[in-house]
């Protein structure tokens, strides 16, 4: 028996991290990939014409990227809580709202698709291409929508590893369809789209997989009320803010570059940003960690969890983004070249102002981990106003202070482009801490609520000889706590019989069980979590010892309520006992 160590959450952080960087890799990776292919294969007014319309692609994605992340964190915290159901209706109106939104833009690229080309071009020779692009991109949007949601909802329901293999073979096709549609024939900027909404709709193979999964616990259900809504678009709000914020930041660079600099600048800022898209990629991977896990520890109150995930989020994070800012460093040529850039003056621009631009990145990705992190834990008010700052309020007067002032000085104005998104990063990390230590005074940035009860937490190794301590330690706790002696018996035997039963019927990949016990009046949880194989002791009957799992019944005699969810791939059992005339006066 043990103080409650981060050994299971530090397990699941390694199980959901690889998935959560390949989900994010194979997310950035279609538009990245669609740029590089364009820019070699048609040139850099083709490649500038798709972050022309890039806003647009945005707006097509806004529904069931926000409707995704927002459900699912929803979904997430109401799982933790053991609320199956409600899960499943906010999983059923996203999806729906999804569709009926996507079919609807689908429909409206006949009309729509040239005439916002022609209007973001403002006349110059990027409006034909722009269009062909925007009006595919259109045309898919239900496939896309579709496809973000399902793979957010995959993340929190036991299956990030679908998740990733989902966008890791959509990806694929547009990578192998890219080469074919812009080499072999004449279908131009279009073929790029095409690849794109064509690997959406061929990756959604893998859904067969979720459906038929034994560990899917959110199913597809008639709707009875649109009101669990609210919580998927309360937890969605940081993200819709972010998009809406990220398209009003395109329009608006792209006005300012445009204006202020032309098309070779407008060039520059293109590459600038697939490197972010590129830092993205890996640091939030490992940032979308938290959304998966965090809602879940929760919605089940465990604070020390959330506390240890975050930690060891930081440090990945850390390592990851001095890894990266190296590699830019050293490379922005070789990153140049790879984006089809050969105008030597504009390449050696383009190199300044990469190693400028990349000094965002420390407070880029503290940023952005405070705004996942948020989202999960229901501060979306918090996480709302830094995505607002970090992606609005600053970026466009100091791109376009940036810009006017180097011009003014003698110089390109590229530079000051670049220097401008580290002044806004900087001031959001600054904005956002003032505005926490002014609202939440005397709290660290984790703002987690004070715990409502009296809570014993500790960690027990999955060896039989850890077990002889726990009965005394929990009646001893109870005890101390005002519970009368009978009630106390009563748990600690619960106590035990639960942990013995996950020892010795665990499997080899238990390890480590943690145990919660809370006293809320007028009712007391023990929640014992463990890694071991999938068993739900609310479904176990008694067989006349042909498989006797020792002291299930006994347990479901002396607590008032037992429940079970095999939440984050990990077998979550709560049980309650009624405290009532238990407590003394």
């Amino acid at each position: 028996m043990h103080q409650r160590n981060e050994r299971l959450i530090e397990n699941k952080i390694w199980k959901y991290l690889l998935p959560g960087i390949m989900m994010s890799l194979a997310l950035q990776l279609g538009n990245i990939v669609d740029t590089i292919f364009v820019g070699n294969f048609l040139g850099t007014e083709a490649m500038s014409a798709i972050t022309l319309v890039l806003p647009m692609e945005t707006l097509i994605q806004v529904t069931g990227y926000c409707l995704g992340m927002g459900g699912s964190i929803a979904a997430g915290i109401l799982l933790g809580k053991r609320n199956k159901e409600g899960a499943s209706q906010i999983f059923s109106l996203t999806l729906l709202i999804t569709v009926i939104v996507g079919l609807a833009i689908a429909a409206a690229a006949p009309f729509l698709a040239m005439p916002i080309a022609d209007a973001l071009a403002k006349g110059g020779n990027l409006n034909i291409p722009a269009g062909h692009y925007l009006f595919v991109g259109m045309l898919g949007a239900p496939v896309i929508g579709v496809g973000l949601l399902m793979s957010s909802f995959l993340g929190v329901e036991n299956h990030p590893g679908l998740a990733s293999a989902y966008l890791i073979i959509s990806n694929v096709i547009n990578l192998i369809l890219d080469y074919i549609l812009l080499k072999f024939t004449n279908i131009g900027i279009a073929g790029a789209a095409l690849s794109t909404v064509a690997g959406f709709l061929l990756g959604m193979v893998v859904f067969i997989l979720y459906i038929r999964s034994p560990k899917r616990m959110i199913s597809f259900v008639r709707i009875r009320s649109f009101a669990p809504l609210k919580e998927a678009v309360i937890s969605g709000a940081p993200v819709f803010v972010f998009m809406i914020m990220t398209i009003i930041k395109s329009f608006g660079l792209n006005e300012i570059i445009i204006r202020f600099i032309g098309d070779g600048g407008m060039a520059v800022y293109t590459v600038c940003d697939n490197v972010l898209m590129i830092v993205e990629m890996i640091t939030a991977g490992i940032i979308g960690v938290i959304p998966n896990i965090a809602g879940i520890l929760y919605g089940e109150k465990d604070y020390f969890g959330i506390r240890a995930l975050c930690k060891r989020v930081l440090v990945l994070s850390t390592v990851a983004t001095l890894c990266i800012f190296v590699l830019v460093m050293a490379f922005a040529k070789s990153i140049a070249v790879m984006f089809g850039v050969d105008n030597s003056d504009l390449s050696s621009m383009m190199v300044t102002a990469l190693r400028i631009f990349i000094l965002c990145l420390p407070a880029y990705v503290w940023n952005k981990f405070l705004v996942g992190y948020y989202e999960s834990i229901e501060e979306s008010k918090q996480a709302s106003i830094i995505t607002f700052f970090q992606n609005g309020i600053y970026v466009l007067p100091a791109a376009a202070l940036g810009i006017i002032l180097e011009v003014k000085m003698g110089g390109s104005g590229i530079n000051g482009l670049a220097l401008s998104f580290v002044c806004s990063e900087i001031l959001t990390v600054l904005t956002a801490y003032i505005y926490r230590k002014i609202k939440y005074k005397g709290t660290d940035f984790y703002l987690l609520p004070k715990e409502t009860g009296i809570c014993f937490d500790f960690t027990v190794k999955a060896d039989m000889n850890e077990t002889a301590l726990i009965p005394r330690e929990v009646k001893k706790f109870c005890l101390d706590h005002g519970i009368s002696a009978n009630k106390a018996n009563i748990v600690a035997v619960a106590a035990e019989e639960m942990i013995v039963n996950c020892i010795k019927y665990g499997g080899g990949l238990s390890h480590w069980i943690d145990v919660s016990l809370m006293i809320e009046k007028p009712k007391m949880l023990l929640r014992i979590r463990d890694n071991g194989v999938p068993f739900n002791p609310t479904e176990y009957e008694f067989d006349s010892g042909e498989f006797d799992i020792h002291g299930i019944e006994l347990v479901k005699t002396i607590s008032s309520d037992i429940s079970y969810m095999r939440t984050i791939d990990l077998n979550n059992t709560v049980l309650e006992f009624d405290m009532e005339q238990e407590v003394k006066k």
